[in-house]
């Protein structure tokens, strides 16, 4: 039963991933991979907050944990397409632009994520 909480998470966070990452990639004018920095910052920061959350505080099923951390947020977040469009711009011959995906996507998902265990600190 715990793959089916998966695969309903997994779902929804992909469809979510889709909606943003184009939101964003659309209506930001540049030309950088915006939208999956975006998905993964904000993935970062709601996984270490809910876990913090539902771990530290909260008394939460661990199905729904499944549910939300491993198939939600799992897919919500992507290390794959970060690193397609991060060769691709090196393919390119951007390399500033790519360097710069690189530090930016992890320097700002784990201050996200530091951010989201702060906040639930404070909260809890």
């Amino acid at each position: 039963m715990e793959y089916i909480y998966v695969m309903i998470g997994g779902s929804l966070g992909a469809v979510s991933r889709f909606f943003i990452s184009n939101y964003v990639n659309r209506n930001l004018p540049l030309d950088f991979p915006a939208g999956t920095l975006v998905v993964n910052s904000l993935g970062s920061f709601i996984l270490v907050f809910f876990l913090i959350l539902s771990i530290e505080k909260l008394s939460i099923d661990p199905v729904w944990r499944l549910f939300f951390a491993v198939g939600f947020l799992g897919a919500f977040t992507t290390f794959s397409t970060f690193s397609y469009e991060t060769i691709a711009l090196f393919q390119d011959g951007e390399y500033t632009k790519a360097m710069l995906n690189i530090i930016l996507n992890n320097v700002v998902s784990i201050t996200a994520g530091i951010s989201g265990l702060f906040l639930a600190r404070v909260i809890g």
